[in-house]
């Protein structure tokens, strides 16, 4: 017998919610790691607020496997936090921006290659404001839409998921209280 549109529908949400949660989780973890090796508490704490993310969306998605329909909202808050993180971080940056701060930051090695490009210090100034911005409004861009997109996606699957979960046969109970008898 062929699944039911919601049946499908749910099994989607629960496919996506495993791939985007599991590799949110891994990568943003890693991140964190690496910036706590680097000593960069701001990296590492948005790196962990994006760990947490992919988590709570992992734990979203066991609790709608479950049948529990609160765990929805539990993969929309995980779109929604990572959105937010991600947006103030880029944002902060944007108001923060400081040129010679960033120019200093410059290794030899990396300015001697600009020069073998070409290109002077001089050059690279004046392209370094619009790179920057450039960089963190596509970084606001694409999180607004696979962030945003991903929780619009969510939300517009509620109903054929609670009809889902209405249609399933309840759980079996389990027997862990239960001892062997013979």
């Amino acid at each position: 017998m062929r699944d039911s549109s919601a049946e499908q529908s749910l099994r989607r949400v629960l496919l996506i919610s495993a791939i985007d949660g599991w590799c949110i989780a891994l990568f943003a973890g890693f991140c964190t790691v690496i910036s706590l090796l680097f000593g960069e508490w701001i990296g590492a704490a948005v790196g962990a607020a994006i760990t947490l993310s992919g988590i709570i969306e992992l734990r979203g998605r066991t609790r709608l496997g479950r049948g529990e329909m609160s765990g929805l909202d539990w993969l929309i808050r995980a779109q929604v936090l990572i959105l937010a993180t991600v947006g103030l971080y880029a944002l902060s940056n944007l108001l923060t921006f400081n040129k010679a701060a960033l120019l200093a930051q410059i290794m030899p090695e990396l300015r001697n290659a600009i020069t073998q490009l070409g290109l002077s210090m001089s050059d690279l100034e004046l392209m370094l404001k619009p790179l920057y911005f450039s960089l963190y409004l596509t970084v606001i861009a694409v999180t607004v839409l696979f962030q945003g997109g991903l929780a619009l996606f969510y939300v517009a699957q509620r109903t054929k998921i609670s009809q889902a979960l209405t249609q399933r046969p309840p759980p079996l109970p389990t027997d862990s209280g239960l001892q062997n008898q013979p």
